[in-house]
């Protein structure tokens, strides 16, 4: 390696500090024309297809197939005749991500209003498609608590840069996931868009969990929308994209959506199925809900304040439980409360599960190094505690290289279920925003009930236990004493990261 080669990432990271120094702080943006959802129509084909009674029925279709949840989120678009709104925290820029935003394209051509809502989380270098897509007159793009610099940078060192100068702003980010079609269907849970989610990616595949919902809650979910979109926190992406130095417009991206979906024909054939009845009959079948509730952080909180309503609503649920708790959560790195909620129940006489993420098929190897320093109290506060297998059946079956659980669910005695955005750390209670639903639905809890012990049997999971000679992994592969782990380069990155305190951040 030459001097040269070793001086060209300082040199960067020094140009990063210098740019971002100068604008970092981001002014303020007060000009953004504020905007509610548009009323449900009881005319429009999404309400005809639910029928009489549309407005009031409360229902709920899990989804947890892939490809189903891919085309659900295409033939809601495609049905919907007045508006489409949707928030994500990542939208990838892949097949399936470009086949979703050619739908929208799609729908705002034939007069559909449609309002995205994106977190910048990576968003690096995408601004000026985005801004191209804001010139169509029926689409509006707005970007939660943006990052100033939008020069891409290898190794985002731009964007390093920025947040160790303005991170206590940059760290509160946008979790939620969240679509809604007429102000009538919604789906919501723990996918954002992309490959990785919707089965399309050879390198990995998500198990996950979303929920589409009709009825009451749909307005409800508008009105947490509103919240956002009109939120202090966002900015137009036109005011953003005079930064950018590489514009294109509108025609462009057509143009190369269209290129883009030609080299997958199976995706491109997507395109083409606007038929929602036959999703709504399914929804119309699944189980109904005596009752259903949004729970959602409000996203106007001040510099030095949290986002933890969601937290102080779960707090209450859980405390209500009088059975058993089932908890799927990818990344589990319990705080303080937690821990003391989790004990409380247990003395009660709670039998209280939870799956996470193995080492082996955790995508945020540092997230499981901070989860590993809690592991023994967790199982000795009295949690039955199971991680996902990297060599189970499940990942046998799946055609992706590595597979790992991005479920957020919890199930209270069989009867109360969470679905959404929150994962059980610190981050997604304390500094990110979350969205999701709570319905009362014993035949919803069955159905996710049998999903869970499916995904904890031991040709999937192992159980991990606390014995006097330390932790073991057991499952119908045996009993291990090592953490399973894909190799000595991830054992190695796991116990590098578990010597940074960073628990509080993850």
């Amino acid at each position: 390696m030459t001097a040269r080669s070793i001086r060209r990432p300082a040199g960067w990271l020094a140009v990063g500090f210098l740019v971002c120094a100068g604008c970092v702080y981001l002014p303020r943006f007060d000009d953004a024309v504020q905007s509610q959802a548009l009323a449900p129509s009881p005319e429009s084909r999404i309400a005809r297809a639910l029928g009489e009674g549309w407005d009031a029925a409360r229902h709920a279709l899990l989804i947890q197939d892939s490809h189903e949840a891919l085309t659900s989120r295409l033939e809601m678009i495609g049905a919907a005749e007045h508006s489409i709104d949707l928030q994500y925290f990542i939208w990838q820029n892949d097949p399936t991500g470009i086949l979703v935003v050619a739908k929208l394209l799609e729908a705002a051509d034939r007069g559909v209003r449609v309002r995205g809502l994106l977190d910048d989380v990576q968003l690096e270098g995408l601004v000026s498609r985005l801004n191209a897509l804001n010139e169509h007159p029926n689409i509006e793009i707005r970007i939660f608590n943006p990052f100033s610099v939008r020069l891409r940078s290898p190794f985002g060192v731009f964007r390093f840069a920025e947040f160790a100068i303005d991170g206590n702003r940059l760290n509160h980010r946008m979790h939620n996931k969240l679509m809604v079609a007429d102000n009538q269907l919604a789906i919501l849970g723990g996918r954002n868009i992309g490959d990785d989610y919707f089965g399309e990616s050879r390198r990995r595949s998500f198990i996950d969990t979303d929920v589409l919902l009709s009825g009451p809650i749909v307005p409800e979910l508008s009105v947490g929308f509103d919240a956002y979109w009109n939120s202090r926190w966002v900015y137009p992406v036109d005011a953003l994209a005079h930064i950018s130095l590489l514009p294109v417009d509108l025609d462009t991206v057509r143009q190369r959506i269209d290129r883009r979906l030609a080299e997958r024909p199976e995706l491109q054939a997507l395109r083409a199925d606007d038929d929602v009845v036959p999703l709504v009959e399914r929804l119309q079948q699944s189980p109904a809900a005596s009752w259903s509730g949004m729970v959602i952080d409000d996203p106007d909180v001040s510099w030095f304040n949290r986002p933890d309503e969601i937290a102080v609503d779960l707090t209450e649920v859980a405390m209500s439980a009088q059975r058993e708790v089932l908890i799927s959560s990818p990344y589990l790195i319990p705080t303080k409360n937690l821990l003391h909620i989790a004990e409380t129940l247990i003395e009660r006489g709670v039998k209280i599960t939870a799956l996470t993420n193995s080492l082996s098929t955790n995508d945020v190897v540092i997230a499981h190094s901070a989860y590993s320093r809690f592991r023994k109290e967790i199982i000795e506060a009295g949690v039955e505690l199971y991680e996902l297998r990297g060599d189970g059946q499940l990942a046998v079956d799946d055609p992706a290289e590595d597979i790992s659980l991005h479920s957020k669910y919890i199930i209270f005695d069989d009867e109360v279920v969470f679905v959404g955005s929150l994962n059980l750390d610190p981050r997604s209670l304390y500094l990110n925003t979350e969205l999701g639903a709570v319905l009362n639905s014993p035949a919803l809890a069955a159905q996710l009930r049998e999903s869970f012990l499916t995904m904890i049997e031991p040709e999937n999971a192992w159980r991990v236990l606390s014995t006097p000679e330390g932790l073991r992994w057991q499952s119908s592969a045996g009993t291990f004493e090592e953490e399973p782990a894909k190799g000595s380069w991830q054992r190695f990155r796991n116990w590098l990261y578990s010597l940074i305190p960073l628990a509080g951040q993850l």
